[in-house]
């Protein structure tokens, strides 16, 4: 019979309180790739307009996740993460009203906002609420909720969208995404607990830089005194992190172009080669962030990103829609490997009262290399030929998984292994000793 503390009972804490919430919100964001560049279209859009449409949304993630990440530290993590549920909710029901260019863009502007100050909150209430050496399961928990709630979105998108004319099954779907995001707004507010850090403490290997970026980013918002400085542990992190979105960004938005020019032009029939590699990401994330508490964040990072690099050669040159189907979801295996580990050592690079704005930073990194993803996935392809990106993507993969090894070598993976555990040892310890030393206090001061 299992313990009221036991760990596999007590780790669900993350899970239902951020599950249905995250889900709820991502019900849209799967199909937002497929339908709004045609929508766009249908509305007189330019190619150029459409284009801004995406690179809008990159750049305000990239301008806000920083600022946000600090002010999380400072003012707690609920209230940016309903505040970035409600900016999805007037999202939807912006683009379910758009009757032109300049309404899709307000949405896409209402949405940026509302995903950067959503996921920042997520990965840091997941990473505190996460029991002890279980933090990457914890935070794969939240990759997996939102890739299940892209999935069940375009679900939902198959009946408005195949009964009815495109305008009016635009309609439907985003007054009903608007609807679903409400609920999670409900539930966020209904149970989902503060995670703000009571008292700041200073980390015995934190050096003093005056002028480091972290300093600087802290006087932006007027908490200069309670921010100490990052590791550099953790600035490589984020250079791994911008290598890595960057990279899946050179393909990301050009591949169903080189689907449909390659197989078929039936928009259906590739979003089913799709479906094998969607559930990948919306089941295995938290199996594997499970992996890394336990072998470690290094290999899974490393072997992740090189399993991607090597299975980017062979997508271009695949003879039917049947085997890409095959490889995109080995693609994926790659992803997931990777990505919760990532998310993981930011935590454990990191003192908990300083994870929001470690964890803005690192969104930040990965949105940066988002957005500049495209533009060079875009020049490769025009300049030289459709299957370029590919290979490239694979060559800065397999790079990026033997700098993890350089940059942390061996000594930093054997030491991360139980950083997890060492993380929360060191907090616990130090609010036991701030229980201990208050109680003290009180009894000293007592009449």
């Amino acid at each position: 019979m299992r313990s009221k503390d036991d760990p596999a009972k007590t780790l669900t804490i993350s899970d239902t309180a951020l599950l249905w919430p995250i889900l709820l919100c991502s019900l849209p964001l799967y199909i937002l790739s497929f339908l709004l560049p045609i929508y766009a279209q249908r509305l007189g859009a330019s190619a150029a307009d459409i284009g801004g449409l995406f690179f809008l949304f990159a750049m305000v993630i990239v301008l806000i996740r920083p600022l946000v990440g600090v002010a999380m530290d400072r003012f707690g993590r609920k209230r940016f993460f309903i505040l970035g549920l409600l900016c999805y909710v007037v999202a939807m029901g912006v683009f379910a009203a758009a009757t032109d260019i300049a309404v899709l863009y307000l949405a896409r502007l209402l949405q940026g906002i509302g995903a950067a100050l959503t996921w920042i909150a997520s990965y840091t209430i997941a990473a505190e609420l996460a029991v002890t050496g279980r933090r990457g399961e914890s935070l794969g928990q939240v990759d997996g909720a939102s890739d299940r709630g892209a999935f069940c979105g375009a679900v939902l998108a198959l009946a408005p969208l195949g009964w009815l004319p495109l305008y009016f099954g635009w309609q439907v779907l985003f007054l009903s995404y608007a609807v679903f995001a409400g609920i999670g707004v409900w539930l966020a507010w209904r149970r989902v607990p503060e995670t703000r850090p009571s008292q700041l403490y200073p980390l015995p290997w934190a050096p003093a830089r005056p002028w480091s970026a972290s300093r600087w980013l802290s006087m932006m918002v007027g908490n200069e005194s309670s921010v100490a400085p990052m590791s550099r542990s953790l600035w490589r992190l984020l250079g791994v992190a911008f290598v890595t979105k960057a990279s899946w960004a050179l393909i990301g938005p050009l591949l169903l172009i080189f689907l449909q020019n390659k197989f078929t032009p039936d928009l259906w029939k590739l979003a089913l080669a799709y479906v094998p590699a969607t559930l990948i990401l919306g089941f295995l994330p938290a199996r594997m962030g499970r992996l890394s508490d336990r072998m470690g964040r290094m290999p899974l990072i490393a072997i992740g990103l090189g399993w991607s690099g090597l299975v980017s050669f062979f997508l271009p040159g695949l003879p039917t829609l049947g085997w890409f189907m095959v490889f995109f979801a080995l693609n994926a295996l790659g992803i997931v490997m990777t990505m919760p580990a990532q998310k993981a050592l930011v935590g454990d690079l990191t003192r908990r009262e300083d994870w929001g704005k470690a964890f803005g930073l690192y969104t930040f990194a990965g949105s940066l290399g988002s957005a500049v993803g495209p533009l060079l996935g875009g020049w490769l392809y025009d300049t030289f030929a459709p299957t370029t990106p590919f290979y490239v993507n694979g060559v800065l993969l397999l790079g990026n998984a033997v700098s993890v090894m350089l940059l942390f070598g061996k000594r930093a993976s054997r030491t991360l292994v139980v950083s997890g555990f060492a993380s929360h040892q060191l907090t616990d310890t130090m609010q036991s000793n701030q229980a201990t030393a208050e109680s003290s206090l009180g009894e000293t001061s007592s009449p």
